[in-house]
């Protein structure tokens, strides 16, 4: 298995977590160290602690995978919840935030049992170049045992403008590090206090 180029250091062990009440998107934070010095989580206002996309040419015109894993709970009050599973992209900076949905899970109705888990996983395999500028790639996305896509689906967006890193025609350009930056967020359609969602892995291969 390849070694991953960034990762969020989370594990099997040691998970990060999001839930409890509320209808909006919440964003999976990263644990606290070299990628979230400041201990922020993430919002639809900030991308605090995203994982980066690294430049200076690391991944121009090269396939990387990215992959994330968890699981979900629903709580035990009111309505059967959907939950929506979205990996976005950030295209503008760290405090003033432009995402952009890479790859979703759809909307999974989930049954409403206190202490009953759902696994979900996604693998986005991407590339893009300096010369167009662009990030395509396809995705698989499995929720509770069932393939959300049976077979690879191209990414939701095609994200454009971007810079991997110096060119030979720009020998001076320095591009941006990050070229964009990544997160997970989760949304339940109902607000339960039982809501929750923990992630396993995330990162960039």
């Amino acid at each position: 298995m390849s070694q991953p180029i960034v990762n969020w250091q989370v594990s099997g062990p040691f998970p990060v977590t999001v839930g409890g009440t509320g209808t909006t998107a919440k964003y999976f934070p990263a644990p606290s160290g070299l990628i979230n010095t400041t201990g922020t989580a993430p919002s639809s206002s900030s991308a605090a602690g995203q994982l980066p996309v690294p430049g200076g040419n690391r991944l121009n015109s090269q396939q990387f995978t990215i992959k994330a894993t968890g699981n979900f709970e629903v709580g035990s009050g009111g309505a059967c919840p959907n939950v929506l599973l979205e990996v976005v992209a950030n295209t503008g900076t760290v405090s003033s935030p432009t995402y952009t949905v890479l790859a979703n899970s759809g909307e999974i109705t989930a049954q409403n049992l206190t202490g009953v888990f759902y696994d979900w996983a996604f693998e986005l395999n991407c590339n893009g170049s300096n010369g167009s500028g662009t990030l395509q790639g396809s995705y698989r996305c499995i929720v509770d045992g069932t393939v959300v896509n049976s077979t690879p689906k191209a990414l939701d967006h095609t994200l454009t403008g971007l810079v991997f890193g110096p060119t030979t025609s720009t020998p001076n350009q320095t591009g941006t590090d990050p070229v964009f930056g990544v997160l997970v967020r989760v949304t339940f359609s109902v607000s339960e206090t039982g809501n929750s969602a923990n992630m396993y892995e995330f990162a960039i291969y």
